[in-house]
């Protein structure tokens, strides 16, 4: 109950489009992590795309060639984390333009979120059955003497 409950909280907190703000620049910095493309824009920002809401990695790649070309990215304020690696904090870019084109819209985004959150609940659901089952079957069953009746101590 309390993945499905996880779950629903991950999608409640997915931002609405009227909540991204927008920054633009080159990118002047990115360091690349197994889930994860940080980069720093031309005007200071730091940003970061996560491969769990870029399926195909079209966003990701468009980042890593933007060294030529300024991009347009937007990101949610209040959703900010820290790595070790660089100091400050990096927003989550949701959407990333280039020429006023977003590579992937934020309804492809969310899908991407979506289905990634879905499949880690369906492990964790399953994970949580198959821990019960492994428990219950290690469980030491009652023993009882002639056929499941209590044995007496009159009987000896």
């Amino acid at each position: 109950m309390a993945l499905i409950g996880l779950f629903g909280v991950l999608e409640y907190r997915f931002p609405q489009a009227a909540q991204l703000e927008t920054a633009r620049g080159r990118v002047v910095w990115q360091q690349e992590t197994r889930g994860a493309l940080y980069f720093i824009l031309s005007d200071q920002r730091q940003l970061v795309v996560q491969a769990k809401g870029d399926a195909d990695g079209r966003q990701r790649q468009t980042v890593r060639d933007a060294t030529m070309y300024p991009l347009t990215v937007q990101f949610l304020p209040s959703q900010q984390s820290a790595v070790g690696f660089a100091p400050g904090p990096f927003y989550t870019a949701y959407v990333v333009a280039v020429g006023g084109k977003p590579v992937a819209r934020l309804e492809q985004v969310r899908a991407a979120y979506r289905r990634d959150n879905l499949v880690a609940l369906g492990m964790g659901v399953a994970a949580a059955l198959a821990g019960a089952w492994r428990v219950r079957s290690l469980s030491p069953a009652p023993r009882r003497a002639g056929g499941g009746r209590p044995a007496s101590r009159r009987s000896r």
